[in-house]
C-alpha cells in the first residue's frame, strides 16, 4: 500500500509539474504573440506615413519646398537668404 501511495504522489506531482510547464508556455506565447501585434500595429502605420511621403514627393511643388528647406538650394539667379 505505501508504494502505491508513494507512486501516485510522484505521478500527481509530474502531472502538475506538466501542467504548470505548459500554462507559463501559453502564457510566454501570448505575450509573444501580443507584443508582435503591437509591432506590426507600428510598421503599419510607418509604412503608411511612407507611402503618403512618397504620394508628395510625386509632386514637383512639394519636392522643391524640400530642396529650399531642408536642403537650402535655390534657383538660378536667386540670393540665398540665412536668418
Amino acid at each position: 500500500m505505501r508504494w502505491f501511495r508513494v507512486l501516485t504522489l510522484l505521478a500527481a506531482a509530474y502531472f502538475i509539474y506538466l501542467a504548470v510547464g505548459q500554462q507559463f508556455e501559453l502564457y510566454t506565447i501570448q505575450r509573444e504573440t501580443h507584443n508582435l501585434k503591437n509591432r506590426i500595429a507600428e510598421l503599419e502605420q510607418a509604412n503608411n506615413a511612407m507611402i503618403d511621403e512618397k504620394k508628395q514627393l510625386a509632386a514637383p511643388a512639394y519636392v522643391e519646398k524640400i530642396a529650399r528647406e531642408q536642403l537650402g538650394l535655390v534657383k538660378p539667379g536667386e540670393v540665398p537668404y540665412i536668418p
